[in-house]
């Protein structure tokens, strides 16, 4: 191996520990915590090895499960946790830094190869991507070893050689529908490839054809059975209907939105992307100024040389990886436009290795001696071919510069100006982490309940999930704007400051309370700080609902208030799931225009893994709705018998409300097929309500 050699591999193993540093530093604390979909992701691994397997995974609006199963594998090894969801992410980064490296070096050489690696490592876009605890940043890995596989059957001498190339090329592409959305149209690309090699080069169409459409053949196998299962289950890609806007309107004849769409995301790689926080700073350009300059000459070049295969392929490529973003709003379009994250950065190795080629030129030493009236060119001039050396020497060190600045400049704005936002720490939910980690080391073992803004299965409780790394521990969620658990026995209760507890409860609880901890953060976070106490759960209940009102009305099918009501003291038991324990409602004097407060407590007979929806119509003498609120703040998903909640309705009345007879009627029913559970204990058949009367 000579000195050439040994310094290039030096710098490329150089380059691959730096990234692989930047990739791993606090990455269980940059991101500041963990979105929802992050979550989900980590759930639904963990799922998988409970022995729950799946072609495509129905949480946060669907997604595709190879994520899910890498992460599984490295759970086995590494554990459950944050660091664990995001390690796989940097191995998968990683693989993508070797592939494209890998496809620079065979297509345009050492140097090519060499600036591809320098640029993966400094870019602020890879590192973002390479940091999420998302399916996504998986895409550009199988495709870059698509295409390196399929470069191999493209340029094999013997055709028996080829076929490998093109059977493992289609094995990846195939691979990759099981990653992201994005993956979809990319099996385009090898035809629109097919259809540059008709235009450019018929002799090497001739001879590649076959193996391009073996590898779409292989891709298609490979992913069918997933498309297969999408087909039967045609309910579960919420996501395409979400996203798809602008191309449902452009069917109809209204290209605006998809226009609006282009137009608001085209610049995104040198001018402005994303104008969220969540997966990009604001408004920040994709690529940073050193990098954008290069993209543009190399993208300059690729259009000159698109004859040559590397180069049509390449811009190919990078058209079909931006598609994703420029079709869908410009909301987060660095990363729908992940799969163009390879072909980018091949064309900025490209630019640089000509503006190298041309620079390190004698031509370009001579008009440049002759603009600064130098003699460069004179071989009789010692000085001059001294000059000229140095010339050349200085390059080297310019670009490491422009490089080393890039990386310092991408790594602040990742890990400060990014990492410490705000909006940041919002969206990735710090405060359930950090009461996840507080709740990791505390010893206690007591029942725990916890206030939240997002008490869904697959929300805050998926994050604290992932961030818990012990099961010994009764956790119950809900919104304590309008619901809180009262868990029996010993209890410790957290609140946040957005989902503080109202008035109508707080003067209940102040006497059972104890305060036990706060956890606080920066003033500016949202929230500030997290309220920990230590609460008998059990006082606080025979508190509250000793003066709650505990009789009730009901009738045969949709009774009318008014009309000839039974009357039933509680509990109420709907469907033999839960069962109402008693009830306020406050003023008992209805006022046009005014304002209902409705308290209702109950207690938990039976698990209902069934999402409910709890719901308080206000009706009149004809069974009319004037107004009403469907919603449990006490999702029924972790319900378990013997549990106890309140829940907390504030109606406001029509201005229009004229003397009569006037009822509250509350139920349950199940949100999947809005189909109602059954009072069990009316004492007749078909009720499905009860109704709280009102006095007028």
């Amino acid at each position: 191996m000579n000195v050439k050699t040994t310094l290039w591999w030096a710098l490329l193993i150089g380059l691959l520990l730096t990234t692989f540093g930047l990739r791993v530093a606090a990455l269980d604390a940059v991101p500041p915590g963990l979105t929802h979909d992050e979550a989900s992701n980590g759930h639904d691994s963990a799922a998988i090895l409970r022995g729950v397997h799946r072609l495509y995974f129905p949480v946060g609006y669907g997604h595709e499960p190879l994520y899910n199963y890498s992460v599984a594998a490295l759970t086995v090894f590494l554990g459950q946790g944050i660091f664990t969801l995001r390690f796989t992410t940097v191995l998968w980064s990683l693989a993508t830094w070797t592939l494209t490296v890998a496809l620079a070096h065979r297509w345009w050489g050492r140097r090519a190869a060499l600036w591809t690696a320098a640029a993966l490592t400094v870019g602020f876009w890879p590192l973002m991507m390479a940091r999420l605890g998302l399916r996504a940043p998986v895409l550009p890995a199988l495709l870059a070893a698509s295409a390196l596989a399929c470069d191999h059957g493209l340029t094999a001498r013997a055709p028996r050689r080829a076929w490998p190339g093109y059977l493992v090329a289609g094995g990846c592409l195939g691979l990759s529908f099981y990653t992201y959305m994005a993956s979809r149209g990319m099996p385009l690309l090898y035809l629109a490839f097919l259809g540059a090699l008709a235009l450019f080069d018929r002799r090497t169409l001739r001879r590649v054809w076959p193996g391009v459409l073996a590898l779409l053949g292989v891709a298609g196998a490979v992913g069918f059975p997933l498309f297969y299962y999408l087909k039967t289950h045609p309910n579960l890609e919420q996501r395409i209907a979400q996203l798809g806007g602008a191309l449902t309107a452009a069917r109809g004849g209204d290209w605006r939105p998809l226009w609006q769409n282009v137009t608001d995301s085209l610049p995104m790689l040198v001018w402005q992307a994303d104008p969220r926080w969540l997966y990009h700073i604001s408004g920040r350009p994709t690529l940073e100024p050193f990098l954008a300059l290069a993209f543009v000459i190399g993208l300059g070049a690729a259009l000159v040389r698109v004859r040559d295969r590397r180069c049509s392929f390449t811009l190919l490529w990078l058209g079909g990886g931006l598609a994703p973003a420029l079709l869908t709003t410009v909301e987060y379009n660095t990363l729908h436009a992940i799969a163009a994250l390879p072909p980018a950065f091949l064309l900025i190795a490209l630019g640089i290795d000509n503006v190298w080629l041309h620079i390190r030129s004698d031509n370009f030493i001579s008009r440049l001696s002759r603009f600064s009236r130098l003699d460069l060119k004179s071989a009789q001039s010692a000085e001059s071919a001294d000059r000229k050396n140095h010339f050349k020497k200085a390059l080297p060190i310019l670009l490491s510069v422009a490089f080393l600045g890039t990386g310092i400049e991408a790594a602040h704005a990742y890990f400060v100006t990014w990492g410490q936002n705000r909006d940041v720490r919002v969206s990735y939910h710090h405060h359930v982490v950090a009461l996840g980690r507080h709740l990791d080391a505390s010893p206690a073992t007591t029942p725990v309940a916890i206030t939240s803004l997002y008490p869904g299965e697959v929300h805050d409780p998926y994050t604290m999930e992932v961030t818990l790394r012990r099961n010994d521990l009764s956790l119950r969620w809900s919104d304590g704007r309008s619901a809180l658990f009262f868990p029996r026995g010993a209890t410790r209760l957290y609140t946040e400051e957005q989902s503080a507890l109202p008035p109508e409860l707080t003067g209940w609880l102040a006497p059972t309370l104890t305060p036990a901890i706060t956890l606080t953060f920066r003033p500016q976070d949202l929230p500030s700080a997290v309220y920990g106490y230590d609460w008998d759960a059990d006082a606080a209940w025979d508190s509250l609902t000793a003066p709650l009102a505990r009789t009730v009305v009901v009738g045969p099918g949709d009774a009318a208030p008014g009309s000839a009501l039974v009357p039933s003291p509680c509990p109420v038991a709907y469907g033999d799931v839960v069962a109402l324990v008693g009830y306020a409602i406050t003023p008992t004097m209805l006022t046009p225009g005014g304002g209902l407060t409705v308290m209702t407590a109950w207690e938990v007979l039976a698990a209902q893994p069934e999402e409910l929806a709890l719901f308080v119509h206000l009706l009149d003498g004809h069974n009319t709705i004037l107004t009403q609120v469907d919603r449990l703040d006490a999702p029924s998903w972790q319900w378990q018998p013997g549990d106890r909640f309140v829940q907390l309705y504030r109606l406001t009345l029509p201005d229009a409300l004229p003397p009569g007879d006037y009822g509250l009627s509350l139920g349950f029913y199940r949100r999947a097929d809005f189909q109602r559970l059954p009072v069990t204990n009316a004492g007749m058949e078909n009720v499905n309500h009860i109704i709280l009367p009102l006095v007028e």
